[in-house]
């Protein structure tokens, strides 16, 4: 394994904006809420940042996967603006990253939160998939 301090940095980021639609909005949880950008939609773009910020610069058979997210939605976002989310490497261990989240619309903050990722070897995550599934399939009910 190689150690991510000598790849990547603390400070580098990755932005990414993103106009409010109907999918990103509450309509999939409440009726009610249909004008309203969903936290969750919140957290899947700030999971997307964190890949930008990473996965680019790991070497050839590598890939960073989630392991936790800590995400404060802070305020409403309305159907039509433009929210753009940071996310910002604040930590690096030999395999793990850590990632602050911010996130903004028009308007101003939006929430924030921490992310972190660690990074494996694909082929070996594949591999443990695949076994996991086969106990599945082998499993009597």
């Amino acid at each position: 394994m190689f150690d991510l301090r000598n790849i990547l940095s603390i400070g580098q980021n990755s932005m990414i904006r993103h106009v409010v639609q109907n999918s990103d909005t509450f309509s999939n949880y409440s009726k009610d809420l249909n004008e309203l950008l969903a936290t969750p939609a919140c957290v899947e773009m700030a999971i997307k940042a964190s890949v930008e910020t990473v996965d680019q610069y790991l070497p050839e058979g590598f890939v960073s996967i989630g392991h936790s997210t800590e995400f404060t939605h802070t305020a409403p976002t309305s159907l039509g603006m433009t929210i753009t989310i940071k996310a910002s490497i604040i930590d690096l261990t030999d395999h793990e990253v850590t990632l602050q989240i911010e996130a903004w619309d028009d308007q101003g903050e939006v929430g924030h939160g921490i992310h972190k990722r660690v990074v494996v070897n694909h082929e070996a995550l594949i591999k443990k998939a695949r076994q996991r599934t086969r106990f599945l399939t082998n499993r009597k009910i």
